[in-house]
């Protein structure tokens, strides 16, 4: 597992990340997008996928990667959901279709990627990892922290949130697309106008992350 605070130093990234009337959706509204080799980065949060994993990523590469599933959660006073409970993070339609809790075909993503780009005031809303050995370790939500871990292989969830909402994008990386995916069924965020940011430097090229 990987944690690092203020991960985003391009100011205008970040700005253009607080300014996005758009950036947070629904909790479940899952997207995809097929990663810049394939098309530009035509939305906010396609340029923060895109800082993160191209430009400034922090973890080892992963080959193979055939693209980004990426979702908003909020959580807290106002909002349908105040916590997120135990799970981990797996083709959610071909597991359901293979059988589901009687034997369901499993498949992972390669890491999990969870940020907190906005900056609020609210109790709780930890993620809570449970490694391998049962104990279970607890990640403060903090502005512009960064957490990368093994979000198929080890079960995690959001605590309860109290007195405000927090708000959190994750990041899953994969190798086999998703069934809804590869369906047409999983959300293609609408393309807006590009944004240039000055930090964009060097990066690896191609499918290879």
């Amino acid at each position: 597992m990987i944690v690092i605070d203020n991960f985003i130093k391009d100011r205008a990234l970040l700005n253009e990340i607080d300014n996005d009337d758009t950036f947070f959706g629904p909790n479940g509204n899952f997207m995809w997008w097929d990663g810049w080799w394939n098309s530009t980065a035509n939305t906010c949060k396609k340029r923060l996928i895109e800082y993160l994993w191209r430009y400034h990523s922090p973890a080892p590469s992963y080959n193979n990667i055939s693209g980004f599933e990426y979702w908003t959660g909020v959580y807290g006073d106002g909002f349908p959901n105040t916590d997120l409970g135990w799970h981990f993070d797996k083709d959610e339609e071909l597991w359901k279709r293979t059988g589901g809790k009687d034997g369901g075909e499993l498949v992972l993503p390669e890491v999990g990627t969870v940020y907190y780009p906005k900056d609020t005031e609210f109790e709780g809303g930890y993620l809570e990892i449970e490694r391998a050995n049962g104990e279970v370790e607890r990640i403060e939500p903090k502005y512009n922290r960064l957490v990368i871990f093994d979000a198929g292989g080890a079960r995690h969830r959001v605590t309860s949130v109290k007195n405000g909402v927090r708000y959190a994008i994750a990041i899953n990386l994969w190798s086999k697309v998703p069934v809804l995916a590869q369906e047409g069924n999983m959300t293609l965020e609408v393309p807006q106008t590009p944004v240039i940011h000055s930090e964009r430097i060097g990066g690896i090229k191609g499918g290879l992350i």
